[in-house]
């Protein structure tokens, strides 16, 4: 499948030949396609077409085994470690069922990159985790635990986790799956 019209933009998010096999089962059958600055698009498939080894392997945490991808420009299968951190920083991620981690509060969630990847201070963090939250319409629940939200109140909690970073690509696993 290609999604790339010609004469585009450089793409920031780009697959040529993608194959991901799990001993012999192939999982991508050679995707291509590119993702410009400020688009969107959606993966629609069906239960275990690949859509989530997709995700994996586009924020490097599947190698593909064969093909390319490359994420701003640089290649995924051939980035040492340090580079491929340095991609995951400009990368939100929300997961199926949003992935909270249940011992700790939701500001805490979202704080949890902030402390882990940047230099910020502490009342920076608190900050500008008010303000994911309200970007998300939960200002005011940043002492609650993931337990006390409703399902699309955690969705909404991982967005403002994913959107921590103030991030350049944001991908979603089954935004809307057990609302």
């Amino acid at each position: 499948m290609s999604l790339a019209p010609a004469g585009r933009a450089t793409p920031i998010v780009s697959a040529r030949g993608l194959r991901v096999n799990y001993g012999d089962r192939e999982v991508l059958h050679g995707v291509d396609f590119d993702v410009t600055q400020g688009e969107t698009v959606v993966i629609l498939g069906g239960s275990g077409s690949g859509k989530s080894t997709l995700l994996r392997t586009l924020v490097g945490l599947e190698k593909p085994s064969s093909g390319e991808v490359r994420v701003k420009g640089a290649d995924l299968a051939n980035a040492t470690a340090r580079e491929l951190d340095a991609i995951r920083k400009r990368i939100g991620l929300s997961f199926q069922g949003g992935a909270l981690i249940g011992s700790m509060t939701v500001g805490e969630n979202i704080a949890l990159p902030l402390l882990e990847h940047s230099d910020l201070a502490p009342s920076t963090i608190e900050v500008m985790v008010r303000i994911k939250l309200e970007q998300v319409g939960l200002s005011g629940f940043e002492h609650f635990s993931p337990s006390q939200l409703s399902g699309g109140m955690k969705k909404r909690a991982a967005i403002a986790r994913a959107l921590a970073m103030d991030p350049d690509i944001l991908f979603f696993d089954e935004p809307s799956a057990g609302l």
